[in-house]
């Protein structure tokens, strides 16, 4: 449970709860399908994240085993995309708190990078989160279930293609920044079911979010569609629960860079260069970052993962060849033992 908290939290951040990162990536009609396609894909590549630290030790030990030379170029990617994610949480942490709770737009944003210096540190402060704020997220958007879901894909095949290209930046975009906890938690010991369930948990709110949007014409166009949609109480709860969905992918994207400084000689004066560039990074608002940034970031997830599969085999070869070629050989040896030739086995 820990697991799912942390990789669910890790995916519903500002722009999911928000309906940003939602509207980017999936079409207004027929969105259903091509969520149940993402649902797929998130399992996977959080099974195939969770085996490949299993097996070589974490995050650090699987980037030297599968990338070689290229371990440190990716690593070096991975550092900026996370980065990135922290300035678009504090965005995400602005937004809610100008639009929502009419706060001073930067309030929250330097209360978070100040949560971020002092306790971010670690996985463990990281589940701490996670499971205490997750259950209160899912709540809420359970609370706004009732609308209509749509199935069947539509559109022309172009629109089909540009869906799937949408559907495939947007898991891996994800998978990607989250393969340092993912792999870590692999080393450590068990919980992989947590994978399956945090794709199947991340699936369903999508779905509840985008049948709340679609009712409502025009708001897709919002730089945060679903809090368009709220008045009242109702609008305030939400900037405090949009709050607490940022903090744990807030948390999350924090944890690679914490690892990066703790490296270094002068930890404290990288955590704190790291953090206060986040936070002017952030000044460029949700909306374009989402908008721009977080498909490069989707094409860069694509190629991790497609060496990972590749270079591990560990969602092919060894399930569906391996067992069946040792059982082969296993019989043809017993034939040896009775004196037959292989031919007769």
């Amino acid at each position: 449970m820990r697991l799912a908290a942390a990789l669910t939290g890790t995916v519903v951040g500002a722009g999911f709860l928000s309906g940003t990162e939602l509207v980017r990536f999936f079409p207004e009609r027929g969105y259903l399908s091509w969520l149940a396609l993402s649902v797929f894909l998130y399992a996977g590549c959080f099974v195939l994240l969770f085996l490949c630290g299993k097996k070589y030790g974490g995050y650090q030990g699987m980037l030297r085993a599968l990338f070689g030379r290229a371990a440190f170029l990716f690593g070096g990617v991975m550092t900026v995309s996370s980065f990135i994610m922290c300035a678009s949480m504090l965005a995400g942490l602005a937004a809610a708190g100008e639009e929502g709770l009419s706060l001073p737009a930067r309030l929250l944003p330097i209360a978070a990078c100040f949560l971020l210096f002092f306790f971010g540190r670690g996985n463990k402060g990281l589940f701490a989160v996670n499971l205490a704020l997750v259950p209160l997220i899912l709540a809420f958007i359970f609370s706004m279930a009732g609308q209509p879901w749509e199935a069947g894909m539509q559109g022309a095949e172009s629109d089909a293609f540009s869906c799937l290209s949408g559907v495939l930046a947007y898991v891996c975009m994800n998978c990607f920044l989250a393969a340092p906890l993912i792999c870590d938690a692999g080393a450590s010991g068990g919980g992989g079911t947590g994978c399956a369930i945090a794709a199947l948990v991340t699936g369903v709110c999508a779905a509840i979010l985008l049948a709340k949007i679609s009712s409502e014409e025009g708001v897709r166009e919002m730089q945060m569609p679903v809090l368009a949609l709220l008045t009242g109480g109702a609008r305030a709860l939400f900037s405090c629960v949009c709050a607490a969905g940022i903090l744990t992918t807030l948390f999350s994207s924090w944890y690679p860079l914490d690892i990066l400084c703790a490296k270094k000689r002068r930890a404290v004066i990288w955590r704190a260069a790291l953090l206060a560039g986040a936070f002017l990074l952030s000044l460029f608002g949700l909306k374009h970052i989402v908008r721009f940034v977080y498909p490069l970031i989707g094409g860069a997830g694509a190629i991790f993962l497609a060496v990972c599969t590749a270079q591990s085999r560990l969602l092919f070869d060894k399930p569906l060849f391996g067992k069946g070629d040792q059982r082969v050989h296993a019989r043809g040896k017993h034939a040896q033992d009775h004196r037959r030739r292989h031919h007769e086995v």
